[in-house]
């Protein structure tokens, strides 16, 4: 059971690094204003005039995060599950965490389905390819 929660801690750990790396990046790209994180206003105009790239550049960011996180929570707990049930506890947990960030950030919505489908089915192939 120890080694089960730990997989999972460092799994999201290591998720959300990957993702944050990938928005750091993305960020010398689509410069977001200096007062993006305290001004609502802001990061609406912000997020409403960046183009399609930026949109389609995060899915894939988050798609990659997944993925590290359903292969490191299969290789860290491997002797412990072969199931699918931690690398799918990885893709929902990321998913919450997703679903918060769109509702406190508004995105378009094609943007926030898209983005919200790509957790899960990422988080069970990083898994596959770990096995």
């Amino acid at each position: 059971m120890g080694r089960k929660i730990l997989a999972v801690v460092v799994a999201l750990i290591a998720a959300i690094a990957t993702i944050s790396i990938g928005q750091m990046l993305m960020g010398l790209v689509w410069k977001p204003p200096a007062d993006f994180m305290t001004d609502q206003a802001v990061q609406k105009a912000f997020v409403a005039g960046l183009p399609t790239e930026a949109f389609i550049s995060l899915a894939v960011v988050y798609a990659l995060g997944s993925f590290a996180g359903g292969f490191i929570v299969t290789k860290i707990a491997r002797q412990v599950s072969s199931g699918i049930t931690l690398p799918l506890i990885i893709g929902v947990l990321l998913t919450i965490a997703g679903a918060l960030n769109f509702v406190s950030i508004p995105h378009p919505t094609w943007v926030a389905i898209l983005c919200l489908l790509v957790y899960i089915p990422s988080a069970l192939l990083g898994h596959r390819l770990a096995r």
